[in-house]
């Protein structure tokens, strides 16, 4: 089953608490060479943080995966600044449908580079992708977060997720909004 009104084109303009201008838009194919450099620009940490194990590249593979996504089940946002000239990456958000549950439930996924961390960029992007949720009529967003990864719990719980343990591993909380009542 697809899922509802068309959110995947969305095109805006975020000014950052210290001025700074973003371009925001969803993914494109053409966004392979871009989505390549972002990653190589972030930190271990970062890397970690997002895929929760050490992942030194994108395969080719991923690459496609994350550029090429499927509009009837997920809507992936690109962060640009374009300050210097060229566009660059800055932050990506994403859903995806959950498989079976179109319609109901979708896992959310966020990374910020890290020199624009903790300039409410990732707050403003993971608003956008739950205004685009709700218009598509999903009913949940849940995402998976490691324990440690104190900022995007806090980010999570004042976004009114609920945080609960994994029963299946110690090492991550699950992150749980509920669209229909937040």
């Amino acid at each position: 089953m697809a899922l509802n009104p068309d959110p995947s084109k969305l095109e805006t303009r975020l000014t950052l608490r210290d001025g700074r201008r973003l371009r925001v838009r969803s993914i494109r194919p053409a966004d392979a060479s871009m989505d390549r450099a972002f990653f190589a620009g972030l930190s271990e940490q970062s890397r970690s943080m997002r895929f929760m194990q050490h992942l030194a590249e994108l395969t080719p593979r991923l690459v496609q995966q994350f550029t090429n996504i499927d509009d009837n089940r997920e809507m992936a946002l690109v962060a640009l600044d374009d300050a210097s000239g060229d566009e660059a990456i800055v932050g990506i958000a994403r859903y995806v449908a959950e498989t079976g549950q179109e319609g109901e439930s979708a896992e959310f996924a966020i990374v910020i580079a890290d020199s624009w961390q903790r300039d409410r960029l990732g707050r403003a992007l993971m608003e956008l992708l739950i205004d685009g949720a709700r218009r598509r009529g999903l009913r949940r967003l849940t995402g998976n977060i490691l324990a440690v990864n104190a900022p995007m719990r806090a980010l999570a719980e004042a976004l009114a997720f609920a945080i609960h343990a994994d029963p299946d591993d110690a090492r991550h909380v699950i992150a749980i909004l509920d669209l229909a009542s937040a």
